[in-house]
């Protein structure tokens, strides 16, 4: 096996590695790597230059992708990950609560999946090729876990696309409707890797819809209507662009708030008459807020029950309507990477039977999946008790708001909480709520993501992850939180 390296496992090998050219053997057991390494002479350069000429190398693209941080929060978050507080070793440690991942369900996954591991013996099929789609009995398993929790019976097997997470289901996605330029619109605030997602394959460019400033007018109730809608189409068409995707997450990401399905069968209308495909993600399903609790009622005073948009698919039965899921944030299993597009566009299907290939979830996840969602009981206690613990962290950072009087958007679902910090901003300006970002993050070890990678026109707005640490380690971050904003 011919094995490229970067600089850094380089110096790992440096011992046996020649200066400039060489072939070198890495032995483990059953497996053997052959390493070739090829040193071009960097010595009459500057650092700058060696770095500027490295960049030459690539393309265009390469080039881009290589000098841009992926997310505006990353290098922080890897500082944080390296000092993480821990109550008896490290009390002064980090808070990283700016990742989305459920760690509050971590450890009940991972003892599910111990057992399975235990009581069952991996059979031969995840070691040989399968279906670009995934492996056809997984697909099964997973359309009947769908057709119960999504309440829609046009999910099959046939109609479901399995790959290696929600971003590589965006992606090839993406490729298969988008031609270089075609605009993606997305309500803001929205996720920022969206544009990575959606544009670094596929060539999609993002159009953020702005539908609202202040936070207050924002309910838990998504705010997209048509009437935004056709304002974007009108913009859009004014400058030559293509409008070809409508991308909306329910549950929201970063808001929590989600969409009736009132609200969705209008915008499915106006997405099939403008001939404009239309994508929910439905990545936090289950990662519901218990709104009748009486401590959080009075936020709600619609309460409005979760309904997958798959029912209005089977309704509607058009093209242009379609459905992602993946299991990282409900079953909190985000570096597993498994991925669900849901389409009744046949040609569709047929095109990610091809486009799918570079991104096959991994046969052993799949094999992994499929024997946790055969366990059918488990499923159902595990749902009920994911509501129970997102609640509960949920209400940890709530109370801290509620005490200092912080704005926030009181969410139905997802792991966040997205808060108005602006009444501490110096001024109304992306810099100033970096500084501000900055300077908790160095006071406090505490790490959200600030809101200027959302695209929302307000300064000021930043996303908690209320599910990154467990709900007794949240307890002391917004305890520290909460003693730094009243010391200002």
């Amino acid at each position: 096996m011919v094995w490229g390296i970067n600089s850094e496992l380089l110096r790992r090998f440096e011992a046996s590695v020649y200066a400039s050219r060489c072939t070198s053997s890495i032995r483990i057991p059953y497996i053997q790597l052959s390493i070739f390494v090829t040193l071009p002479t960097f010595d009459h350069m500057t650092s700058v230059e060696a770095k500027d000429h490295a960049l030459s190398t690539l393309s265009k693209r390469g080039q881009e992708q290589a000098s841009n941080l992926a997310r505006i929060d990353m290098e922080l978050f890897m500082e944080a990950a390296g000092n993480l507080f821990h109550p008896t070793d490290n009390l002064e440690g980090a808070f990283p609560l700016n990742v989305a991942e459920n760690s509050v369900m971590a450890g009940r996954i991972q003892a599910e999946f111990n057992k399975i591991l235990k009581e069952s013996s991996l059979p031969m099929w995840p070691l040989k090729y399968t279906s670009p789609a995934g492996f056809p009995e997984t697909r099964e398993v997973m359309a009947q876990f769908m057709r119960k929790y999504f309440e829609s019976e046009a999910i099959t097997a046939d109609n479901l696309v399995l790959s290696a997470g929600a971003a590589a289901s965006l992606e090839v996605f993406s490729f298969a409707i988008a031609n270089p330029g075609d605009l993606v619109v997305i309500p803001a605030p929205a996720y920022p890797m969206y544009s990575k997602d959606l544009g670094i394959k596929s060539g999609m460019e993002r159009w953020d819809l702005q539908t609202h400033n202040d936070i207050s007018k924002y309910s838990s109730l998504a705010l997209v209507t048509p009437a935004d809608l056709d304002r974007a189409w009108a913009e859009i068409q004014a400058v030559g662009k293509v409008f070809k995707l409508l991308l909306i997450t329910s549950p929201d990401n970063p808001t929590g708030s989600t969409y009736t399905s009132a609200q969705l069968a209008a915008i499915a209308d106006w997405c099939i008459e403008h001939e404009v495909h239309l994508l929910v993600n439905e990545i936090y399903a289950l990662s519901q807020i218990d709104t009748s609790r009486p401590e959080l009622s009075a936020d709600y005073p619609n309460p409005t029950p979760f309904r997958s948009f798959a029912g209005i698919m089977a309704d509607r039965q058009s093209d242009y309507l379609h459905l992602i899921y993946a299991l990282s944030k409900d079953f909190a299993i985000s570096g597993m990477r498994l991925g669900v597009i849901h389409t009744l566009n046949e040609a569709m299907l047929s095109g990610l039977g091809n486009i799918n290939i570079p991104q096959m979830a991994s046969n052993l996840v799949q094999w992994l999946v499929q024997e946790l969602f055969k366990r059918e009981s488990f499923i159902a206690s595990y749902v009920e008790e994911n509501q129970k613990q997102i609640t509960e962290s949920y209400l940890v950072v709530v109370r801290m708001l509620r005490r200092l009087g912080i704005p926030y958007t009181p969410s139905r679902g997802s792991l966040f909480i997205w808060v108005d910090f602006s009444a501490y901003l110096s001024a109304p300006t992306d810099q100033a709520e970096e500084d501000l970002w900055m300077q908790i993050f160095r006071d406090t070890q505490i790490l959200f993501t600030p809101g200027t990678g959302f695209q929302h026109q307000k300064k000021g707005l930043f996303r908690i992850v209320h599910t990154a640490v467990s709900t007794e380690d949240l307890q002391i971050a917004m305890d520290r939180l909460e003693a730094y904003f009243n010391k200002r």
